[in-house]
Protein backbone atom coordinates (compact mmCIF):
# COMPACT_ATOMS: atom_id res chain seq x y z
CA UNK A 1 0.00 0.00 0.00
CA UNK A 2 2.91 2.51 0.71
CA UNK A 3 4.75 1.79 -2.67
CA UNK A 4 1.30 2.35 -4.32
CA UNK A 5 -0.29 5.61 -2.76
CA UNK A 6 3.96 7.03 -3.50
CA UNK A 7 3.61 6.06 -6.70
CA UNK A 8 0.56 7.37 -7.73
CA UNK A 9 1.42 10.72 -5.80
CA UNK A 10 3.96 11.35 -8.34
CA UNK A 11 6.09 13.14 -6.27
CA UNK A 12 4.24 15.44 -4.43
CA UNK A 13 4.00 15.09 -0.53
CA UNK A 14 0.14 14.63 0.77
CA UNK A 15 -0.40 15.52 4.45
CA UNK A 16 0.18 12.47 7.33
CA UNK A 17 1.54 10.24 4.03
CA UNK A 18 5.19 11.96 4.01
CA UNK A 19 8.06 9.03 2.91
CA UNK A 20 9.61 9.01 6.27
CA UNK A 21 6.01 8.03 8.24
CA UNK A 22 5.50 5.73 4.93
CA UNK A 23 8.74 3.96 5.85
CA UNK A 24 7.55 2.32 9.04
CA UNK A 25 3.55 2.62 8.33
CA UNK A 26 4.20 -1.22 8.90
CA UNK A 27 5.40 -1.26 12.09
CA UNK A 28 2.78 1.31 13.21
CA UNK A 29 0.26 -0.93 12.09
CA UNK A 30 1.81 -3.77 14.31
CA UNK A 31 1.67 -1.65 17.78
CA UNK A 32 -2.21 -1.14 16.33
CA UNK A 33 -3.06 -4.57 16.12
CA UNK A 34 -3.84 -5.08 19.46
CA UNK A 35 -6.38 -1.81 19.48
CA UNK A 36 -9.99 -2.02 19.24
CA UNK A 37 -12.51 1.02 18.96
CA UNK A 38 -13.18 1.18 23.07
CA UNK A 39 -9.38 1.30 23.66
CA UNK A 40 -9.02 4.18 21.45
CA UNK A 41 -12.18 6.15 23.14
CA UNK A 42 -10.93 5.63 26.54
CA UNK A 43 -7.29 6.78 25.35
CA UNK A 44 -8.88 9.75 23.70
CA UNK A 45 -10.76 10.85 26.67
CA UNK A 46 -7.56 10.30 28.92
CA UNK A 47 -5.74 12.67 26.36
CA UNK A 48 -8.71 14.87 26.48
CA UNK A 49 -9.31 15.39 30.12
CA UNK A 50 -5.02 15.61 30.86
CA UNK A 51 -4.94 18.64 28.56
CA UNK A 52 -7.70 20.89 29.44
CA UNK A 53 -7.07 22.66 32.20
CA UNK A 54 -3.94 23.88 30.37
CA UNK A 55 -6.63 24.82 27.43
CA UNK A 56 -8.56 26.97 29.66
CA UNK A 57 -4.99 28.89 30.84
CA UNK A 58 -4.25 29.74 27.24
CA UNK A 59 -7.21 30.47 25.64
CA UNK A 60 -6.49 28.00 23.17
CA UNK A 61 -9.58 25.31 21.68
CA UNK A 62 -8.93 21.71 20.51
CA UNK A 63 -10.90 21.26 17.74
CA UNK A 64 -10.41 17.52 16.67
CA UNK A 65 -11.51 16.29 12.75
CA UNK A 66 -13.48 13.26 11.68
CA UNK A 67 -12.10 10.34 10.42
CA UNK A 68 -11.83 10.35 6.49
CA UNK A 69 -13.29 8.65 5.44
CA UNK A 70 -16.14 8.06 8.11
CA UNK A 71 -15.17 4.12 8.52
CA UNK A 72 -12.83 1.62 9.83
CA UNK A 73 -10.34 1.36 7.05
CA UNK A 74 -6.73 -1.01 6.66
CA UNK A 75 -8.03 -3.12 9.69
CA UNK A 76 -7.97 0.11 11.99
CA UNK A 77 -10.82 1.23 13.89
CA UNK A 78 -12.53 4.91 12.92
CA UNK A 79 -14.04 6.78 15.96
CA UNK A 80 -15.75 10.09 14.80
CA UNK A 81 -17.93 8.58 11.90
CA UNK A 82 -21.10 10.01 12.15
CA UNK A 83 -23.43 12.11 14.39
CA UNK A 84 -24.15 9.64 17.45
CA UNK A 85 -19.98 9.55 17.68
CA UNK A 86 -19.84 13.34 17.39
CA UNK A 87 -22.46 13.29 20.25
CA UNK A 88 -20.26 10.61 22.06
CA UNK A 89 -16.83 12.56 21.72
CA UNK A 90 -18.73 16.07 23.24
CA UNK A 91 -20.31 14.98 26.43
CA UNK A 92 -17.22 12.48 26.87
CA UNK A 93 -15.28 15.54 27.60
CA UNK A 94 -17.66 18.15 28.31
CA UNK A 95 -16.11 21.33 27.91
CA UNK A 96 -16.21 24.45 25.74
CA UNK A 97 -12.35 23.93 24.89
CA UNK A 98 -13.06 20.60 23.66
CA UNK A 99 -14.42 21.51 20.02
CA UNK A 100 -14.95 19.92 16.32
CA UNK A 101 -13.41 20.51 13.14
CA UNK A 102 -16.40 20.04 11.14
CA UNK A 103 -15.82 18.42 7.87
CA UNK A 104 -18.15 18.51 5.54
CA UNK A 105 -16.53 16.52 3.17
CA UNK A 106 -15.25 13.52 5.21
CA UNK A 107 -18.80 13.15 6.83
CA UNK A 108 -20.17 13.89 3.56
CA UNK A 109 -18.01 10.52 2.71
CA UNK A 110 -21.17 8.40 4.02
CA UNK A 111 -24.48 9.56 1.77
CA UNK A 112 -26.17 8.47 5.52
CA UNK A 113 -24.40 11.61 7.45
CA UNK A 114 -27.35 14.65 7.48
CA UNK A 115 -24.04 17.64 7.96
CA UNK A 116 -26.11 20.22 8.07
CA UNK A 117 -28.14 18.76 11.06
CA UNK A 118 -24.90 18.35 12.80
CA UNK A 119 -23.78 21.55 12.57
CA UNK A 120 -27.35 22.96 13.71
CA UNK A 121 -27.09 20.78 16.85
CA UNK A 122 -23.42 21.34 18.10
CA UNK A 123 -22.39 25.03 16.38
CA UNK A 124 -21.64 26.26 19.57
CA UNK A 125 -18.93 23.56 19.64
CA UNK A 126 -17.38 24.05 16.20
CA UNK A 127 -14.02 25.63 16.53
CA UNK A 128 -13.10 25.25 12.25
CA UNK A 129 -15.58 24.55 9.93
CA UNK A 130 -14.19 22.37 6.81
CA UNK A 131 -16.61 23.05 3.78
CA UNK A 132 -16.04 20.72 0.62
CA UNK A 133 -18.15 19.00 -1.49
CA UNK A 134 -18.92 15.19 -2.47
CA UNK A 135 -20.48 13.39 -5.01
CA UNK A 136 -21.29 9.39 -4.72
CA UNK A 137 -21.23 6.83 -6.70
CA UNK A 138 -24.03 3.79 -6.92
CA UNK A 139 -21.18 1.56 -6.65
CA UNK A 140 -20.01 3.18 -2.94
CA UNK A 141 -17.04 5.44 -4.55
CA UNK A 142 -17.26 8.96 -4.53
CA UNK A 143 -14.76 12.21 -5.18
CA UNK A 144 -14.56 15.48 -4.44
CA UNK A 145 -16.36 18.13 -6.72
CA UNK A 146 -16.53 21.97 -6.94
CA UNK A 147 -18.02 23.62 -3.98
CA UNK A 148 -21.64 24.38 -6.06
CA UNK A 149 -24.10 22.48 -4.50
CA UNK A 150 -25.61 20.98 -7.24
CA UNK A 151 -22.32 19.37 -8.25
CA UNK A 152 -21.88 17.30 -5.39
CA UNK A 153 -24.27 15.21 -2.56
CA UNK A 154 -23.17 16.47 1.03
CA UNK A 155 -26.14 19.67 0.86
CA UNK A 156 -23.78 22.69 0.92
CA UNK A 157 -26.22 25.38 0.79
CA UNK A 158 -28.06 23.71 3.49
CA UNK A 159 -24.72 23.43 5.68
CA UNK A 160 -23.87 27.59 4.70
CA UNK A 161 -27.36 28.07 6.04
CA UNK A 162 -27.10 25.77 9.35
CA UNK A 163 -23.89 27.61 9.90
CA UNK A 164 -25.11 31.53 9.10
CA UNK A 165 -28.78 30.39 11.55
CA UNK A 166 -26.44 29.78 13.83
CA UNK A 167 -24.29 32.84 14.29
CA UNK A 168 -21.18 30.87 13.47
CA UNK A 169 -18.56 32.94 14.45
CA UNK A 170 -15.63 30.54 13.70
CA UNK A 171 -13.13 30.14 11.17
CA UNK A 172 -14.45 28.61 7.71
CA UNK A 173 -12.23 27.32 5.29
CA UNK A 174 -13.35 26.04 1.57
CA UNK A 175 -11.92 22.17 2.06
CA UNK A 176 -9.71 20.77 -0.68
CA UNK A 177 -9.87 21.86 -4.64
CA UNK A 178 -9.63 20.18 -7.77
CA UNK A 179 -6.84 20.80 -10.20
CA UNK A 180 -8.22 23.30 -12.85
CA UNK A 181 -6.99 25.23 -15.49
CA UNK A 182 -3.68 23.67 -15.65
CA UNK A 183 -2.52 24.08 -12.45
CA UNK A 184 0.59 21.83 -10.81
CA UNK A 185 0.12 21.54 -7.20
CA UNK A 186 -0.30 18.93 -4.15
CA UNK A 187 -3.10 16.44 -4.70
CA UNK A 188 -6.54 18.01 -3.72
CA UNK A 189 -5.38 21.28 -2.79
CA UNK A 190 -5.84 23.14 -5.50
CA UNK A 191 -5.51 26.99 -5.07
CA UNK A 192 -7.54 28.29 -8.15
CA UNK A 193 -10.33 25.78 -7.05
CA UNK A 194 -10.32 27.02 -3.80
CA UNK A 195 -10.63 30.58 -4.61
CA UNK A 196 -13.43 29.85 -6.13
CA UNK A 197 -15.04 27.87 -3.24
CA UNK A 198 -14.51 30.44 -0.89
CA UNK A 199 -16.27 33.24 -3.61
CA UNK A 200 -19.08 30.97 -3.44
CA UNK A 201 -19.06 30.24 0.28
CA UNK A 202 -19.23 34.21 0.75
CA UNK A 203 -21.62 34.38 -2.03
CA UNK A 204 -24.01 32.17 -0.27
CA UNK A 205 -23.37 33.69 3.07
CA UNK A 206 -24.22 37.36 1.88
CA UNK A 207 -27.68 36.13 -0.09
CA UNK A 208 -28.64 34.97 3.97
CA UNK A 209 -27.37 37.98 5.18
CA UNK A 210 -29.38 39.96 3.09
CA UNK A 211 -32.30 37.59 2.52
CA UNK A 212 -32.59 38.00 7.06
Amino acid sequence: MAEYILKECEGYTMPGWEPERMAVLGDLFKKYETVDKETLWENLKYFLEAIMPVCHETGIKMAIHPDDPPWDIFGLPRLLVDAESVDRFLSMVDDPYNCLTLCSGSLGSNPDNNVAEIVKKHADRIAFAHIRNVKHYPNGDFSETSHRDCDGDVGILDIIKAYHDSGFEGYIRPDHGRHIWGEKCRPGYGLYDRALGIMYILGAWDMLDKMS
